[in-house]
């Protein structure tokens, strides 16, 4: 497979990629070299404009551009370091594109999403990440009469919500944001306990509420699949 940074494809033939896993400032990072051959370009002035639109790919900001390494995965990147060398003569350019990607964890490019009509507290759904370690679900909760004081749980952490979701409201769990929202509002301060994941062995989401509750909502389940 091609290797993609933003909208830039690398020539297979020509690109190399090197990946390793640091620790930095007490969490891991991963990070990437990719090195590559310029040929083909009748100028020095296109060779050193297409080393120029790498280097401008990538941002030593923030970790805004996606990177794809394998079909279907994506890791968001930063530029750490770029060198470059270009011979005139032969009209050949090569470069180092140096990356760093702030989450080791490189994520399924499409998101796995699972309907999940809540109908009684205790209500369960199992779910099974596909990659080879846990996901970290969004879960989305749409209330039907009145929802009081949800929990979300897969066995080992327990993510709950002190308070009631009116009829039609939305209440969220995003464990990979670490937030929960209702209708858009931070409401994080209210919750207690862990948020819940997806692991590869299989997971079984329960939800709970209050005797007081309607015990009725719609939910949705949505993970991207993590692979170390």
């Amino acid at each position: 497979m091609a290797i993609t940074l933003g909208s830039l494809t690398f020539d297979e033939a020509r690109t190399t990629v090197a990946e390793s896993h640091e620790e930095v400032g007490g969490r891991n990072e991963r990070a990437i070299v990719i090195k590559g051959v310029i040929v083909g370009k009748t100028t020095v002035a296109a060779i050193h404009a297409e080393l120029d639109a790498i280097l401008d790919t990538a941002s030593v900001e923030d970790y805004s551009v996606e990177l794809s390494l394998r079909a279907g995965r994506r890791l968001n990147v930063r530029r750490s370091a770029f060198f470059r060398e270009v011979n005139g003569e032969q009209l050949v350019g090569s470069f180092t594109l140096e990356l760093g990607a702030k989450n080791a964890f490189e994520e399924a490019t499409a998101e796995t999403s699972t309907n999940w009509p809540i109908t009684a507290s205790g209500a369960t759904l199992n779910q099974t990440a596909a990659g080879n370690v846990y996901a970290e679900p969004k879960i989305t909760l749409v209330a039907t009469g009145a929802v009081v004081n949800p929990t979300f749980s897969d066995g080992t952490r327990t993510i709950a919500y002190s308070g009631t979701i009116a009829d039609g409201e939305t209440l969220i769990f995003d464990a990979a944001a670490r937030i929960a929202t209702l209708e858009g509002v931070d409401v994080t301060p209210y919750t207690t306990g862990v948020f819940p994941r997806v692991s590869p062995e299989s997971t079984v989401l329960t939800y709970t509420d209050d005797a007081s509750s309607s015990h009725t909502a719609t939910v949705t389940v949505a993970f991207r699949n993590r692979w170390w």
